[in-house]
């Protein structure tokens, strides 16, 4: 492994396992991008070659947008060069003229127009998305069904399998009072307690009562040796003043003697440094009534330290054995709780095989566990699919996902590259199974590692700033490890190029720098900690509206979008939102993600539709009347409801009617906008939230009654997701507007995320990761240094304590970074003496927490804001000088200039953009009607499905069926067409090698040696298998390699295609074949008018005696029978699935192709037609051409063709290629 190099694009091998350590702001997407424009120009790698995996569905989306901005941005440029001979502009990036410069230009440039149209393809993964997509390989090897569905929310299953467990269990009387007694022998409450126990699959240990045992002895020891030189200095401290002591209070007295051995035990018991309790009759030596007297009074404080040794020991030693003690009593309930989480683990993962699903960590499992095994054939499948790989945020992954990434991907490999980007210092999703050990790990085994140390984001102030707080010390000194775990600070450099440079901050306060340490002394009163957030968010709030006031960014005033406050977790957003809504400044928590269903608005609006829909039932009108959405006023209720005003009521009541027949007439989402412009009144400050929330309701409901028809229905749908709120991303609140607002975001929600000036309000906050509470968690996980996997620990103990707390302390500390980097420009952090504030990331880093010193805040504070490199300057805060109450200030801000408004027309004409289509693209924009069957899928998976609902029942089929051929037994699903097709690609038709051929096929998916002979000689019949009634000697057998290209992809342009032409076209050809005016009717398409490129694949082209046939393979299941696969049957399904669309697409991709190879070419004499082979019904007797779907394209209809994909003359030009390479 090579020490740490900084990072040069240009000059990085393309091979081997990289780690890249990309700091924040140090532009690692712009780096991603340019190390893919390498793989692509240098490599010859296409987009679908180039793995690129990261976390999140909105990353994939980012590094596939920024991707293709590379390709835009090089493209003309190179174009450019290409035309004039040249080279690329002196100013280009230096990546773009070192790839220019390294690659043959015109094929370089080709490379960058089929990366650009084959972006929509490109390998672009979540973890989870690029796992699913394998394990669909492996249906065949899993115990899992072959349709795998993937569930978000798996809870039902485990709260079931609680239920189970505790309902076997409750038989055993003792046991379950046991288990009551700790409140787990209810199924939510045993879930609430061990449910992540339950969902992990890391290596789990129960605590006994020998290691218990054990581990107090070892505490007990570590006290002893903590306490050595206490127990020294204070016997030290009396045997000084030993002269003084005993004349004071021995020497002379009638008890000298006994006093004599009281002084005496003392010393010994201070010699003896035990944490034996010091005896009784020694402690009266000390006792206060022997020191009244004047002479000897002064001898009292001699003993302070004497008094805090015997209490500290007295209280630790009570500490760590009631410790002890309540960890002996729990382990009965531990180790049954034990065993109902093996059950809990086992009924749940027998009920996702049974239900054929599996959640987002089962994928990664799955595939880790399969890639693992030795005989597996897909780790050199994958090799061939994805040479290189890009690993985005490397350091949230966890064992398992390294597990894939280290066994495909070979240490020192030169035709393989894996490429690791992250950073250590922002692994911060421990509570999501990141693990910071695999990168550490994956980390030592890297051959080549990697640094970005230029900071693009932020000014030079703001990196200096971090730079300090996280170096530990000055930069002109040693570090400190203040990130723990061998994770060392490497200083970053900030550059005048970077962003924020561009609009400078301006503030005439001058006690402001980069990060302000914000400092709230501790009163005499010592408030306590909702008061200290309250104040110091007060001072935020009075900070906020100066900046408006006062700042600017460039040229502009401080907009309320340039500031984020960062908090912790929901309860600081809402203390600090609520101060800021006092101070009249509005703020979104854009990390809220509370379920719709469970706001008020949701029960509200149930309310007010129960009563509106039964408005014969006085009872749930009147309940539904106290909305706000009817915006009647109190003293109106209270007259509707008591007073029996029937003029009133009358009047409410044919208004609630009206509703009724507005529902009816125009739906839900209707009567909700009804109510809420004509009717709705707030009754609180959270008017846009509430706003919100029921036009989020209303659209849902919208979406609900397409299936919920009746209003009935509807409501008990509404009540349901009221009561039991399921996880959907949909379903989460959305943000109140669009507004420019503050930012009030979660530390952990913002990385990634950037901000002109960032807020920290409670940075000195800190809560124990080993307590729920007040009391020591049951369940603790951490990383086993011996064992090297992470462990799952079931009951306290000291040594898992402190691992815990160690982990957690390191993880703080690379929140409090990931926070910190978010800035910009500038930094706050509020600092106030919250409990346990010393443990905080923050005092850490600052060595506050070393400090024994009471003012060790405002020391440190105060010393870091005088280094003239730190860029750090430290604010006090006075309590009684803070404005509670709104403050309005005169800004840009306070009185908004508003544009006069006018309503726009369109003038314009609404046209699809340029796109690349394919035929599974037509299919999905057509709209079937009562005949048409159009399968909204992915053609290849489609072709495999039943078409009827009596051929449902034979996805049932069990094993026993053996008296079938496996022609017809063979699972339906997508692997099953993906084993034949690729089968066939690989086949020599004329000389089949099969083992050579086919082994590894079947190996791949999981064909067992006992079915190989059963495929391979249904293959070799469908070789044998006559495709023509006129040529018998026509079968697939004689043709010679030579005469076949296999899976050939095609493009060509698409020029105002119009769908009604083209369907025109279809239902004349359908009505001159076999079924003529029996065929399947043409559905319509959503897309009148198409443009862009029409791309595929072909299965099969050969030529056969001068002609040349389109070929296509199906393995779709038609029946157990060679008859249900004669021309009519077969032609019926084609048709219903548009598959004569396709073959007239692919037709026409020949037909320009031969256009352009074939100087003499005449489609009359050269174009002989297409064969679509269904296989499950091909074989040598097909005497009625089962299986064998055969149509004559004629020459009209391809100019026809041409015309409506062109718009142009038959000249048009098709692309066509095979794997290898352009034919």
């Amino acid at each position: 492994m090579s020490s740490n190099n900084h990072l040069d694009v240009t000059l990085m091998p393309l091979q081997g396992r990289h780690l890249i350590e990309a700091s924040a702001g140090t532009g690692k997407t712009y780096n991603i991008t340019r190390i893919y424009l390498r793989l692509l120009l240098e490599k010859k790698l296409s987009v679908k070659e180039i793995l690129v995996m990261t976390f999140t569905r909105a990353a994939t989306e980012e590094i596939r947008s920024r991707i293709g901005e590379t390709l835009r941005e090089i493209t003309p440029l190179w174009e450019q060069a290409v035309q004039q001979n040249g080279a690329l502009p002196i100013d280009a990036d230096p990546v773009f003229k070192q790839v220019f410069e390294a690659s043959d230009t015109q094929e370089g440039l080709a490379l960058l127009k089929a990366a650009q149209l084959e972006l929509d393809e490109a390998s672009v993964y979540t973890i989870h998305g690029f796992c699913q997509q394998v394990i669909a390989q492996l249906a065949f090897k899993s115990g899992f069904a072959m349709s795998l569905n993937l569930e978000t929310d798996t809870s039902d299953l485990y709260l079931t399998a609680a239920e189970d467990w505790l309902r076997k269990l409750r038989n055993e009387s003792d046991a379950f009072l046991t288990l009551a007694e700790h409140g787990w022998h209810v199924p939510q409450g045993l879930l609430d307690s061990f449910g992540s126990a339950c969902r992990q699959s890391q290596m789990r240990k129960l605590m006994d009562e020998p290691t218990l045992e054990a581990e107090y002895e070892a505490a007990i020891a570590r006290l002893t040796q903590s306490l050595a030189n206490e127990f020294e200095s204070t016997r030290q401290g009396l045997l000084n003043n030993e002269q003084a002591i005993l004349s004071g209070v021995v020497f002379g007295h009638k008890d000298e003697q006994k006093r004599t051995q009281e002084w005496a035990a003392i010393l010994e018991w201070l010699s003896l440094k035990s944490l034996t309790p010091l005896d009784k009759t020694a402690t009266a030596f000390y006792h206060g009534g022997r020191y009244k007297g004047a002479a000897v009074k002064p001898l009292v404080p001699l003993f302070d330290d004497l008094k805090s040794l015997v209490a500290k020991i007295k209280k630790s030693v009570a500490d760590l054995t009631a410790r002890k003690q309540k960890a002996l009593e729990s382990l009965p309930a531990l180790t049954l709780v034990n065993g109902g989480i093996d059950y809990i683990q086992q009924s749940v993962a027998s009920q996702k095989q049974r239900l054929g699903i599996m959640d987002f960590d089962d994928l990664i499992r799955l595939l880790a566990n399969e890639i693992s095994k030795p005989d597996t054939s897909i780790v050199s499948a994958l090799r061939q699919a994805y040479p290189v790989a890009l690993i985005d945020e490397f350091q949230d992954t966890d064992a398992d996902q390294y597990t894939i990434l280290n066994t495909v991907y070979e240490k020192g490999s030169i035709d393989t590259a894996l490429m690791m980007i992250g950073d250590p210092k922002q692994a911060i999703y421990r509570f999501r199974g990141g693990d910071i050990f695999t990168y550490l790990r994956a980390g030592n085994d890297a051959d080549f590692r990697w640094v970005m140390n230029t900071n693009w984001r932020s000014v030079e102030g703001m990196v200096g700033a971090y730079n300090r707080l996280f170096y530990g010390t000055p930069l002109s000194e040693t570090g400190t490890e203040v990130f723990g775990f061998g994770i060392n600070y490497l200083p970053v450099e900030s550059t005048p190029y970077a962003k924020a440079a561009n609009t400078p901050l301006s503030d005439p306060e001058s006690n402001r720098s980069a990060m302000n340490y914000v400092w709230l002394p501790a009163n005499e009163d010592k408030p306590n900690a909702q008061t200290m957030q309250r104040q110091i968010s007060q001072w935020i709030g009075n900070e906020i509206h100066r900046l408006f006031s006062k700042a600017t960014l460039g040229e502009a005033s401080i907009k309320p979008s340039d500031i984020a406050i960062l908090v912790k977790n929901r309860n600081e957003a809402s203390v600090i939102k609520a101060v800021l809504e006092e101070q009249g400044l509005t703020s979104v928590f854009l990390s809220d993600r509370n379920n719709l269903f469970t706001s008020s608005q949701a029960r509200d609006l149930f309310s007010v539709l129960d009563g509106i829909w039964h408005l014969d039932d006085g009872r749930k009108v009147s309940a539904s009347l106290v909305s706000p959405l009817w915006g009647i006023s109190p003293r109106k209720l209270v007259s509707l409801l008591y007073h029996d005003d029937e003029g009133q009521w009358d009047e409410v009541m044919n208004v609630v009617s009206q509703m009724r027949v507005l529902w009816q007439q125009k739906g839900c989402m209707a009567v909700v906008l009804e109510l809420l412009q004509q009717h709705y009144t707030p009754t609180s400050s959270q008017t846009e939230r509430a706003l919100t929330n029921y036009l989020h309701l209303a659209e849902v409901l919208e979406q609900a009654a397409i299936v919920h028809k009746r209003p009935e229905q509807l409501l008990v749908w509404l009540y349901r997701q009221i009561n039991s709120p399921q996880a959907d991303e949909e379903m989460t609140l959305r943000l109140e507007s669009d507004n420019q607002l503050i930012r009030i975001v979660t530390q952990h929600g913002s990385k990634g995320l950037e901000y002109p000036i960032v807020f920290v309000p409670f940075a000195s906050g800190y809560k124990d990761p080993a307590k729920v509470g007040n009391s020591y968690a049951n369940v603790m996980s951490y990383y086993d240094e011996s064992s090297q996997q992470l462990t799952l620990q079931l009951g306290y103990s000291e040594c898992a304590v402190a691992r815990l707390r160690a982990e957690s302390h390191a993880e703080d500390t690379r929140l409090c970074y990931v926070a910190v980097t978010r800035a910009a420009h500038r930094c706050y952090m509020g600092v106030a003496e919250f409990k346990d504030n010393e443990q905080s990331a923050l005092a850490r880093a600052l060595g506050v927490a070393s400090s024994s010193d009471d003012g060790g805040w405002q020391n440190s504070l105060e010393s870091i804001a005088k280094e003239p490199d730190a860029f750090s300057c430290c604010i006090t805060v006075e309590p009684d000088g803070l404005t509670q109450e709104p403050i309005h200030v005169s800004s840009n801000l306070a009185e908004p200039q508003l544009p006069t408004l006018s309503l726009s027309k369109f003038a314009g004409k609404a046209e699809e953009a340029w796109r690349l289509y394919s035929f599974t693209a037509l299919s999905k924009q057509t709209a079937s009607n009562s005949t048409a069957h159009v399968v909204d899928q992915q053609a290849r998976a489609s072709e495999s499905y039943p078409t009827t609902e009596d051929d449902i029942g034979s996805e049932l089929a069990d094993n026993e069926e053996t008296a079938l051929p496996l022609r017809f037994t063979l699972e339906k699903g997508a692997n099953s067409g993906n084993l034949l097709h690729d089968s066939l690609e690989q086949l020599d038709f004329s000389q089949p090698n099969w083992a050579e051929s086919c082994d590894p096929i079947a190996l791949k998916y999981g064909v067992g040696d006992d079915q190989k002979p059963l495929l391979y000689e249904w293959l070799a019949q469908v070789l044998d298998s006559p495709l023509s009634k006129q040529d018998p000697e026509l079968c697939l057998a004689a043709l010679e390699h030579k005469q076949t290209l296999r899976e050939a992809e095609f493009y060509f342009p698409m020029e105002h295609t119009q769908w009604g032409k083209l369907a025109n076209l279809l239902i004349k050809h359908r009505k001159n074949g076999i079924l003529g005016t029996d065929s399947v009717a043409v559905p319509t398409s959503y897309a009148s008018n198409m443009e862009g490129m029409m791309h595929g694949f072909i299965d099969l082209i050969f030529e056969y005696e001068g002609k040349f046939y389109v070929s296509d393979y199906k393995s779709t299941w038609l029946g157990d029978a060679l008859v249900d696969y004669d021309r009519l049957s077969v032609a019926k399904d084609l048709q219903s699935h548009l598959y004569d669309l396709q073959y007239l697409i692919y037709s026409l991709a020949l037909h320009r192709y031969l256009a352009k190879r074939l100087p003499d070419y005449d489609p009359e004499i050269h174009f002989g037609g297409v064969y679509y082979l269904y296989l499950r019904g091909m074989h040598p007797e097909n005497t009625q051409s089962e299986g064998v779907y055969f149509s004559k394209i004629t020459t009209q209809e391809l100019q026809q063709l041409s015309a409506i994909f062109s718009d142009a003359s038959d000249t048009s030009t098709s692309n066509v290629s095979t794997k290898e390479g352009q034919v």
